[in-house]
């Protein structure tokens, strides 16, 4: 089973996941299975050379015991694989699962106990007209535009930002730099 659950609009928050994992100062490898191919590396907020511990895999295949045998499999395809020769000064921290249930360290999917949805933004006032509405239209989009993501529970929640704010020019991820990324294939068997 799972030890997070992540229903919802999960992947702004799987991409935060991922990005601080790898980055300073966990420097861990990470194995993504994407059974719905909608997870995109290049919205991942890591440098280029963090995001070479990010290791993508599509499988063939997406019935449950082929995950499962996948999810099992993880641990020697990072440790022992072809793959582990370029993470293997950093340490293994588990396996994300996109659109799978109850596998993996984390699995995101239409059930699971941590829902993300984008943060509550207030509406307008009743007592407001059309044209004030209008007027402050350019304003509303700012607002709603940099309105982040909730993740609630039945044990509380969080807030949190697309990509990192706090990032320096040199900390941008410039994607054309890129030249290393490895995706780990699935034979189908």
């Amino acid at each position: 089973m799972a030890g997070i659950g992540i229903s919802g609009r999960h992947l702004p928050l799987l991409y935060k996941i991922v990005s601080n994992l790898v980055s300073p100062p966990h420097l861990y490898a990470i194995l993504v299975i994407d059974i719905e191919g909608r997870f995109d590396a290049t919205r991942l907020t890591c440098l280029p050379s963090h995001m070479r511990h990010v290791y993508i895999q599509r499988p063939a295949r997406s019935d449950p015991e082929h995950i499962r045998a996948l999810v099992a499999e993880a641990e020697v395809i990072l440790l022992y694989g072809d793959v582990a020769r370029a993470s293997a000064g950093r340490e293994w921290w588990g396996t994300v699962v996109v659109g799978g249930l109850g596998y993996g360290d984390i699995s995101a999917g239409w059930k699971g106990w941590l829902r993300v949805d984008r943060e509550n933004v207030r509406g307008f006032a009743s007592s407001i007209s059309a044209e004030e509405a209008l007027d402050q239209k350019e304003q509303r989009q700012d607002v709603v535009d940099t309105a982040g993501w909730a993740a609630t529970s039945h044990w509380g929640g969080f807030t949190f930002k697309d990509g990192d704010e706090d990032a320096s020019e040199e900390g941008v991820m410039k994607w054309e730099d890129v030249d290393n990324l490895e995706q780990v294939d699935d034979n189908g068997e």
